[in-house]
């Protein structure tokens, strides 16, 4: 009796299983499709970036845990725009609409620390709810005007 109580456990917990159903993926092709529409523009309030927001997986999987954007910039000296200079974190935008039905399409931000004269180069990287970033958007040069 005691051995159909342990084969008949054993054999529901094999029929629930456990972790996730379906087949496994790759990490790499669980990461948002880059940005490849950033683009900047100064105005009177600083740099003006507008992106859309990615929408699938790199392998075509539709995108369901996106959790915000994160901006990167890199400071060019103007006597030496080509120097190596790193690009550093500048700001995160959140998603706030992952569970609602229309969410929005188009994200902007405005880099209102950008100083006059002064060259940026910016990209972006789609951040997902386990914390990885998506790889780069492309990337943009501007120049802060008066």
């Amino acid at each position: 009796m005691k051995s159909f109580f342990i084969l008949g456990s054993l054999i529901v917990l094999l029929l629930l299983g456990c972790g996730k159903k379906g087949e496994p993926r790759a990490p790499e092709l669980a990461m948002p499709q880059p940005i490849t529409n950033l683009t900047a523009k100064p105005n009177r309030n600083g740099i003006v970036l507008t992106w859309s927001r990615p929408t699938e997986y790199v392998d075509g999987k539709p995108l369901t845990d996106l959790t915000g954007f994160v901006i990167f910039r890199k400071d060019l000296s103007p006597t030496c725009p080509e120097c190596p200079v790193p690009y550093r974190p500048l700001a995160a935008v959140n998603v706030e609409d992952r569970e609602k039905f229309v969410q929005q399409k188009q994200y902007r931000f405005i880099d209102e620390n950008a100083q006059v004269q002064m060259i940026y180069r910016y990209r972006v990287s789609s951040q997902l709810k386990d914390g990885s970033l998506s790889n780069p958007s492309n990337e943009v040069e501007v120049t802060r005007g008066p």
